[in-house]
């Protein structure tokens, strides 16, 4: 009696006997592929005038075009302000006139996830956050506030300039503390006086200035309401037995904000410092209302205190002893805003109106993308604006209308350079959109195209012979969704190369159709640890963390690490599926598109009034990359490791939204990746010119793990250079060369790789030379295609078959 595996074998021979004879015909067609594919894969070709779904499927994407400053989209509350919408208008330049203008945050969905999801309450409980909040809220889980409702609740949450925390009694002192640190306080090492060094850090727990309370002590608390992406207000209460409920301390944290603001209820302000005061002194009023008094510290650092005080109500200050500033009274309704003095009349001019909130809006017309980020305002004072202090890359992609903004006076970040001071309340940024990278190979070398001789067909159709005969199931059936997302990816890259660069039919139906089936399982979530749905934090979560009882099982996926690289693979493989399934006519799209997009709604959702999923979990639209940290206590904040995972991420919603004909969607991945290569390029991926990171850390090439507050040129896993580079290399697909730069690919080679590679036996060999195609394709090639290449050099998420059309197809074969 036949059995089923039985039946598959006899297939696969009867199929392997069938490839080798089209292998044979497979050179006389060659010339066939390259005229199509080489006009696809240079970096000079020319860009569509609209965003298109696709120029390779045939398929044009229409989307929700503007008619009127109310609403881009169809009866869902997502319009733009008039004002908003007047700016990103007027501030998309170059964009053509026939192009549609898309909306950036059209839903995704709305519908709550599929109950193919079971239900849970997360494991960790948030602290702090109201059982209302949290059932009516979406809580943001890679956030950079997430040290407040995790661990001891006191660890910093680093809003950029500022770092703030709950101090819980250490120096006598109960409130929130504020710290700001300059470059000239950096802690390098191991070795300080070596070039490059490995880490630097900012020291923390340096107490400026706090806010406090006569009133707070040991029983106080500290709880949050409002969580965004961009914004969370922090509530302090003394204890109720003592003071009953009408009394509190209201700070808003907001992204950006030159004050740290809080309102006084019923509460008698204190300021202390662990640094200590040096003196205080009331400075000249800058407007009716507003008290203004100037704090000298021991460290000769100036700090500005502001109290806008309602009519009928007093307010002084005065110093208790060095360390403790007091109010001569109760007060009600008080809004107190400080800031470390850098330009003081400028304070003066921002004093009296503070952040509430922020919110981001984005079109895109043709390839020309704005986005700015619009700041809510509570009060009123000179400026009729806020004080913001932006990030470099922020500054480098500003609209011209923020030129007259800027105040021409700047603060130290932590960990991204100086930040510039703006009078405004909006950020506004404009980007070119990569709208013509889509699956094939793709290059930024000038002068280089695909060239896919009789030679390199022949090869890359035995590699794929070969590769699709390997076990898919059992490579994709494993315990980790990181490590079953890179093998469906790397089978997906294979099927793409059978179907658009071989044009094998047979290769690319055998290919297909045991990539459905592996994928299949996810879709069912019948895998090994099923995923959950967590109505705690609303997300999509493996269940391997409730089974093992170990919060970094799978990389700490349950706890929300690393979701936008481990679904990141699941979505890209899913758009592959999808291009050649679409091409073929089937209708694998449609019946597998709301699982997939509940992977998108989990790490990248775009839409703030989503009740079942938060905005933006990964990718922070404020710092222009990801953060990979979840749940997880962090002295210094969140972190992020692999920066090729990251743009990975958004290069698969891009092709996602464009398989599904998501105008909104593939227009927003787009943004991510042109805000990422600006950003990475000043943060993570350093060349020799690069003038943000230290002088003395640059030669490193990759920040290693960048955090909120430190840079470690190191891996989680180990400490070997491969590693560490490799990491910001994988996977490499058509857009690695459009974030990393041949300059830049060739500077690290040269300087850190070229005596290391030869040396390695193991996968990240792999990874070294595919990446070298990045800059010298025609060596990238020559190694994929030596006859001392083993398939040991080949990690689990690659191919010998995608390597090869790769370089292949961005000039690396030369006759």
């Amino acid at each position: 009696m036949l059995t089923c595996s039985s039946l598959t074998f006899n297939f696969q021979v009867v199929l392997l006997f069938s490839l080798t004879i089209l292998l044979c015909l497979a050179s006389t067609l060659s010339a066939f592929f390259v005229c199509e594919v080489s006009e696809r894969a240079s970096g000079n070709s020319r860009q569509p005038a609209s965003i298109e779904f696709s120029a390779e499927n045939g398929a044009t994407a229409i989307g929700p075009s503007v008619t009127a400053t109310a609403a881009i989209m169809d009866g869902i509350n997502a319009e733009f302000p008039p004002f908003i919408y007047s700016e990103l208008i007027n501030t998309t330049h170059g964009a053509s006139a026939a192009a549609s203008t898309v909306n950036l945050f059209v839903p995704i969905a709305t519908t709550a996830p599929s109950n193919r999801f079971a239900s849970i309450s997360h494991p960790l409980q948030p602290r702090g956050i109201p059982d209302s909040v949290i059932s009516q809220s979406t809580i943001p889980t890679n956030n950079f506030y997430t040290n407040l409702f995790v661990g001891d609740q006191d660890q910093p949450a680093n809003l950029y300039p500022y770092m703030v925390w709950w101090n819980r009694g250490p120096g006598g002192d109960y409130g929130l503390a504020i710290s700001h640190t300059t470059t000239r306080q950096r802690v390098f090492g191991p070795f300080p006086s070596a070039n490059p060094v490995q880490y630097y850090y900012n020291p923390t727990g340096i107490r400026s200035i706090s806010f406090s309370a006569a009133e707070f002590d040991a029983d106080m608390t500290m709880s949050l309401t409002s969580p965004s992406a961009f914004s969370v207000n922090v509530k302090m209460s003394p204890s109720t037995s003592k003071y009953g409920s009408s009394r509190s301390l209201s700070i808003p944290l907001v992204q950006g904000t030159g004050f740290i603001s809080g309102t006084y209820y019923n509460l008698q302000p204190q300021f202390n410092s662990l640094v200590g005061f040096k003196s205080l002194s009331a400075g000249t009023s800058p407007r009716s209302g507003v008290k203004k008094f100037i704090v000298n510290l021991w460290d000769d650092t100036s700090w500005a205190i502001y109290a806008t005080v309602p009519h009928g109500q007093t307010f002084s200050l005065s110093l208790s002893n060095m360390f403790t500033i007091k109010a001569s009274a109760r007060v009600n309704n008080v809004l107190v805003q400080i800031a470390k003095v850098v330009k003081e009349s400028a304070l003066d001019a921002h004093a009296g109106m503070y952040a509430t909130s922020a919110a981001v809006y984005g079109i895109a017309i043709g390839s020309q993308g704005t986005y700015t980020i619009y700041y809510a305002t509570s009060g009123s004072n000179n400026a009729g604006r806020l004080l913001l202090y932006a990030l470099p890359h922020h500054v480098t992609s500003f609209s011209r209308s923020m030129f007259s903004r800027s105040l021409g006076f700047k603060m130290d970040s932590q960990s991204k350079g100086s930040m510039s001071a703006y009078s405004t309340s909006q950020l506004i940024m404009t980007e070119t959109l990569p709208t013509n990278i889509k699956f094939a190979p793709w290059t930024s070398i000038p002068g280089k195209s695909a060239r896919y001789t009789n030679d390199a067909i022949g090869l890359i159709s035995k590699a794929a012979v070969s590769e699709v005969l390997q076990d898919f199931n059992r490579q994709t059936d494993s315990d980790s969704m990181y490590f079953s997302g890179k093998a469906l990816d790397k089978f997906a890259m294979i099927c793409y190369v059978s179907h658009s660069i071989l044009k094998n039919i047979a290769i690319t139906n055998l290919c297909l159709n045991k990539l459905k089936y592996s994928f299949s399982r996810f879709v069912n979530n019948s895998q090994r640890y099923p995923l959950k749905y967590d109505r705690t934090y609303k997300g999509i979560v493996s269940s391997i963390a409730l089974t093992t009882g170990s919060p970094t099982s799978d990389f700490g996926n349950t706890y929300y690490n690393d979701h936008h690289f481990h679904y990141g693979y699941h979505i890209h493989a899913a758009a592959v599926i999808g291009y050649i399934d679409n091409a073929l006519g089937g209708t694998w799209v449609a019946n597998n598109k709301d699982y997939v997009n509940a992977l998108v709604r989990d790490v990248a959702n775009s839409f703030p009034a989503d009740p079942y999923f938060p905005f933006s979990r990964s990718f922070s639209w404020f710092h222009g990359h990801s953060w990979a940290k979840g749940l997880f206590e962090s002295v210094d904040g969140k972190d992020e490791e692999s920066s090729s995972e990251d743009y990975h991420h958004a290069y698969a919603i891009k092709l996602w939204g464009q398989v599904v004909g998501d105008a909104s969607m593939e227009a927003r991945g787009a943004m991510m990746l042109a805000i990422m290569k600006r950003a990475m390029n000043a943060y993570m991926l350093m060349n020799n010119t690069n003038t943000i990171q230290p002088s003395n850390f640059i030669r490193n090439k990759v920040t290693g793990i960048l955090y909120e507050n430190k840079a470690d040129h190191t891996t989680y896993f180990g400490t070997n250079i491969e590693y560490i580079q490799g990491i910001h290399m994988l996977p490499v697909t058509p857009v690695s060369s459009y974030i990393r730069s041949p300059t830049f690919v060739k500077e690290e080679w040269t300087s850190l790789l070229s005596s290391i590679a030869p040396t390695l036996t193991d996968g990240w060999k792999g990874v070294l030379y595919a990446n070298l195609a990045l800059y010298d394709p025609t060596s990238s090639y020559k190694f994929f295609t030596s006859s001392s290449f083993r398939n040991s050099y080949l990690d689990g998420g690659a191919s010998l078959t995608w390597y090869l059309a790769y370089a292949a197809g961005v000039g690396g074969t030369t006759s």
